[in-house]
């Protein structure tokens, strides 16, 4: 048995570089395949942008900025595929908000159609159509369907108002709560009326078909016009029901643009500025009244050299005219002479006429976006959709293209 060579033993690799580097790049490869098939394939494995990853050190190793180089590449893959969900995610809520849009224009187009359904269902047939001939040949007397008056709106009705009563009338300080005034049930605000009706000797005999609520009180349907009349012209039945009750009388008003101010102290001598106009204009010698003088501005805002001034009267004769022969003042004549029409105002929470707010019992609709929510809880960097012409910019917008005006369609 022979010695061991002198020395100790040798001492193992510590490094792993440097057993590495001890065997050549080409004996490495071929011996990596000879030992396992798979390693060297994994140093010829695609990245991510499809480049093929070979090392630039020729003993196949990765070096630092190799690694940092692909860890660049994957961010850039990671930001471009972030940019394109958040894109998407865009497009998703622009395309849901649009199908909210043409689902509400989808309602919108149901309702008019049932509206004109039920108005062509109502009309008439059409009577056959009258040559000149056969007009020159009556001698002119035409008394076809066409030619007739329309009907009086309204016909044996009649309003009344009273005071807003502040409690629940079930709450009231009465034993039996049965005080009258606004917003009373039905039930209740016809029982009231028929026995104030009846409680008077000049009107105990009228017929009431039925009771409708206002905004300001009730209207009454008469079953005749006697009945309709006698209400109207025996009012003692109105002290009965009390919380000063009135008969709502219609009023006709014109307003008179660029008048002077200095002319008229409306807070102070409306009977006198009254009294001027009526001499002025020689409306006395026609039997016209002025019901009401008003100057058409905004409280807030303070009465300047010229002003509009509105003017009631109590018949349409009077405002006509007024709207006819223009307005006299110390000798001054204007012409710029207009008939005052009361918009109807528009329900800020759901975007509907013939109702406030504060009455509002509809679906909420947001006045910026259309969303089926109140416009204080709409999200914030949301889009503007109006919901009269579908554009991009609030409902009620003054310069829209086609504002909505008051349907009784769609109340």
């Amino acid at each position: 048995m022979s010695d061991p060579p002198t020395g100790g033993p040798e001492p193992f690799p510590t490094n792993t570089q440097e057993t590495i580097t001890s065997i050549p790049g080409e004996e490495l490869q071929a011996t990596a395949a000879a030992d396992s098939p798979g390693l060297l394939s994994e140093s010829r494995k695609r990245t991510r942008s499809g480049d093929v990853f070979a090392p630039a050190d020729p003993a196949a190793r990765i070096t630092t900025k190799e690694v940092w180089k692909l860890i660049g590449t994957l961010k850039d893959i990671i930001r471009r595929q972030t940019a394109a969900i958040v894109a998407t995610q865009d497009e998703l809520q622009e395309i849901k908000h649009n199908q909210n849009v043409l689902q509400e224009q989808n309602e919108k187009l149901h309702e008019e159609v049932k509206a004109l359904r039920a108005q062509v269902e109502n009309t008439p047939p059409a009577t056959a159509t009258r040559t000149w001939a056969t007009v020159a040949a009556s001698g002119g007397n035409d008394t076809s369907p066409l030619n007739h008056p329309k009907p009086e709106k309204e016909q044996n009705c009649i309003r009344i108002s009273t005071q807003r009563t502040f409690v629940d009338p079930r709450d009231s300080n009465d034993n039996d709560g049965n005080a009258f005034g606004r917003y009373l049930p039905i039930d209740a605000a016809n029982n009231h009326i028929r026995t104030a009706l009846q409680s008077e000797a000049a009107t105990q005999d009228v017929q009431v078909a039925g009771v409708g609520t206002t905004k300001t009180g009730y209207i009454i349907r008469f079953k005749n016009t006697e009945s309709t009349e006698a209400a109207r012209s025996n009012t003692e039945w109105l002290h009965q029901l009390g919380n000063n009750t009135k008969l709502v009388k219609p009023r006709f008003g014109v307003v008179v643009h660029r008048t002077p101010t200095e002319e008229f102290d409306l807070e102070t001598g409306a009977t006198q500025a009254v009294e001027k106009i009526i001499e002025d204009n020689d409306l006395a010698e026609h039997g016209f009244r002025i019901e009401e003088l008003a100057w058409m501005k905004a409280k807030d805002k303070t009465l300047g050299k010229f002003a509009s001034l509105g003017i009631w009267f109590d018949s349409a004769e009077g405002a006509d005219h007024m709207l006819r022969e223009g307005f006299l003042v110390s000798g001054n004549f204007i012409h710029q002479v207009e008939r005052r029409e009361i918009k109807r105002k528009r329900c800020f929470r759901c975007q509907r006429f013939g109702h406030l707010a504060w009455t509002c019992k509809e679906m909420p609709r947001c006045g910026h976006c259309a969303g089926q929510h109140e416009r204080e809880r709409c999200p914030p960097g949301v889009r503007a959709r109006c919901l009269d012409c579908s554009g991009e910019h609030p409902t009620g917008y003054r310069q829209c293209p086609a504002p909505a005006t008051f349907n009784p369609t769609r109340c």
